[in-house]
């Protein structure tokens, strides 16, 4: 999530508040914000072998704020495109900044953070106590200890365990030596970043909920099957028939509540199972089934002391991430519901668009989705190089076909 400390890998998260914002108010909401947050308060820095750590610094400066007019309820796809792409200073901090495009009858609150410290959860989260604020000034949110590294939650006697030390030893002369081997490709120099959003009115995504109810399925398992039937029923799209999901590795570390900032994904490969004779919900089982089976065999002792283990070679890691054109579809991010509400106080929300990334490492393409008011709201991004924006367009209508067909359907 750091890459190379200079390339743009941020999170960005978006909502349309009713009214104009009052942008001295939304400054003391962020200095409560950013007094809860450590990560919030943290520069980068780089030691030995290019090994980043967090430091804090208690004279950081205070969340900037780039204030702009609102023309059209389009002005933010533009705005937090160009915020996914736009690196921040990490040796410099803090490493979160916002966007407010104001106007007279509603105002874009659009929120930026560096992927290393935050994820889609977080950010939404970090919106949720602005808003929060916001609506009632005199709000106290309180604060708490981060904490120092991974390592924090491995166990003594998991460091210390003599194969557990091999196997990191193994594992990571053998990524050093396939990095060798690939050290001659050429990074992808991407073309023309995109975003494309759509959502389903509330009708329709009342449907696809209840049905799901009914089905005893929760929407991923169902929008990952047509998502991976759409890519590979576009001709003009080479299909892998897989997807990457990230899991969220909280449920694993009870003392990371959901409200604190985090960002370690584990990635979760998964796959189309029972070909074209079995209808989009027994697959959408199927897939279920081998997400709960790959979650319940993570072993996350394992993940973290890995992850710790590969940290010297990660600025050859980044360049060969760079390089790489992976063998998946695109990666799917469903944040469900979210935590943000329709009101708080006077302040109405009109909209919450899904969380945002556009990555500039192997395959971009990623569907984002979650639900706000009861409507389901998807983002696809991705660049030119990798997936066409006509393709990603044609990819958005066959999904919401399959997905409308399996609604349709007697259960």
């Amino acid at each position: 999530m750091y890459g190379d400390g200079q390339t743009a890998v941020n999170v960005v998260a978006a909502v349309k508040i009713r009214g104009n914002v009052n942008v001295q108010e939304l400054e003391i909401a962020f200095a409560k914000i950013q007094a809860r947050h450590p990560l919030l308060m943290v520069n980068v820095v780089e030691g030995e072998c290019g090994i980043p750590y967090f430091v804090t610094d208690e004279n950081i400066r205070k969340i900037p704020i780039r204030v702009s007019n609102r023309y059209t309820d389009e002005d933010w796809k533009k705005e937090t495109t160009s915020e996914c792409l736009s690196s921040f200073d990490v040796k410099n901090g803090p490493l979160i900044r916002a966007v407010c495009l104001k106007s007279a009858l509603a105002s874009d609150l659009i929120l930026v953070c560096h992927h290393c410290i935050c994820d889609g959860k977080a950010i939404l989260n970090l919106l949720d106590e602005t808003l929060r604020i916001l609506g009632q000034p005199q709000t106290e949110i309180g604060s708490y200890h981060s904490y120092g590294s991974l390592q924090d939650f491995i166990p003594a006697a998991v460091k210390n365990k003599k194969s557990n030390q091999l196997m990191a030893f193994l594992v990571e002369k053998l990524v050093k030596l396939a990095l060798l081997m690939v050290s001659s490709k050429k990074e992808v120099k991407r073309v023309k970043p995109f975003l494309l959003h759509w959502k389903l009115d509330q009708k329709e995504s009342a449907v696809v909920l209840e049905k799901c109810k009914a089905e005893g399925l929760s929407p991923h398992a169902i929008l990952s099957v047509v998502f991976l039937k759409a890519f590979g029923r576009i001709q003009s799209i080479k299909s892998y028939a897989k997807l990457y999901c990230a899991v969220d590795m909280r449920r694993f570390l009870p003392d990371i509540k959901d409200d604190m900032l985090f960002a370690f994904p584990a990635m979760i490969g998964l796959r189309l199972k029972g070909g074209r004779t079995i209808d989009c919900w027994d697959q959408a089982r199927l897939l279920k089934k081998e997400l709960l089976l790959k979650i319940n065999k993570m072993n996350v002792n394992k993940v973290f002391l890995l992850g710790e283990c590969l940290l010297p070679a990660l600025s050859k890691i980044t360049k060969y991430a760079k390089a790489d054109v992976g063998a998946h579809d695109f990666t799917f991010s469903n944040i469900g519901k979210t935590c943000i509400k329709e009101n708080y106080g006077a302040i109405e929300v009109e909209r919450v668009y899904s969380h945002v990334s556009i990555f500039p490492f192997g395959n971009p393409s990623t569907i984002f989705a979650s639900v706000f008011r009861g409507q389901l709201d998807f983002i696809i991004t991705s660049d030119e190089y990798f997936l066409k924006y006509e393709d990603a367009v044609a990819v958005k209508d066959k999904a919401m076909e399959l997905l409308a067909s399996a609604c349709r359907c007697s259960s």
